[in-house]
């Protein structure tokens, strides 16, 4: 009988099947389009709708990947953000209304505060070997990838910040926080592979003669020396030179 899946299996499959659902009714709607089929008001917003639901939820699949990890915290609240992303963003494509404030602020930091949970969600799933090294690398790119977010989000609530030095320091942490998001979990894939790999043994030295009889062995050897009247080597001596152990017994005797 198949386990039960755990929550976090359970939230994957949702989110999976959520993606795949609305992909396919945009692409069937695109077929349409492309056969001659127009679609009114309505129809361009379900179709729009229906692709925004299946980019939030792969954005949320992603964030789902270290729900049974000891990081899940960074994916619950990633998944969060998607989720009130999402609904701000349907809420945009069906009002007719006017705003007192810019609602693509809104958006663009919902959006921007998606793909950065989703990039630090699949670092912290992906990076799973983790000795000295890739652990200040993976810190090095959590942190570059978080002010690389404020950066962005800063932007669209402060337009003051559009100036050549920023957007040149800008620039320099977008480029650091790619690399190192990149090269950290490839980097913990390598290294995991080298410890894996079996060390090549030394070749063991040829075992002692004490190492090589037991106890009871060497006991009851000493027990026949004294019973002959002989030492030990003088007991064994015959055994060694001779191949027959019934010749050894009767020069012994």
């Amino acid at each position: 009988m198949a386990a039960a899946a755990n929550p976090g299996q359970l939230a994957r499959r949702i989110f999976l099947w959520c993606m795949i659902s609305s992909f396919c009714l945009a692409a069937a709607a695109g077929i349409l389009v492309l056969l001659g089929i127009e679609f009114n008001e309505t129809g361009a917003q379900v179709l729009l709708t229906t692709v925004v639901v299946g980019l939030y939820s792969l954005a949320m699949l992603c964030c789902a990947a270290v729900f049974s990890r000891p990081e899940r915290a960074v994916g619950f609240l990633g998944t969060a953000v998607a989720l009130a992303s999402l609904i701000w963003t349907v809420i945009l494509i069906w009002s007719e209304g006017t705003w007192e404030w810019d609602p693509v602020q809104i958006l663009l930091t919902g959006i921007t505060l998606t793909v950065a949970f989703c990039f630090l969600s699949l670092l912290l799933a992906l990076t799973t070997y983790r000795d000295a090294f890739i652990r200040a690398f993976l810190i090095a790119a959590l942190v570059l990838i978080s002010l690389a977010t404020v950066l962005t989000v800063g932007q669209f609530w402060n337009s003051s910040w559009d100036n050549e030095g920023f957007l040149r320091f800008y620039g320099i942490v977008l480029i650091l926080a790619v690399l190192t998001g990149v090269i950290t979990p490839l980097a913990s894939l390598l290294r995991r592979r080298t410890s894996a790999a079996p060390a090549a043994r030394p070749e063991a030295d040829p075992p002692s003669a004490a190492s090589a009889i037991d106890p009871e062995t060497a006991a009851a050897l000493v027990a026949e020396a004294q019973r002959r009247g002989i030492s030990v080597a003088q007991l064994v001596a015959p055994l060694l030179r001779a191949g027959n152990p019934r010749e050894a017994d009767d020069e012994l005797d």
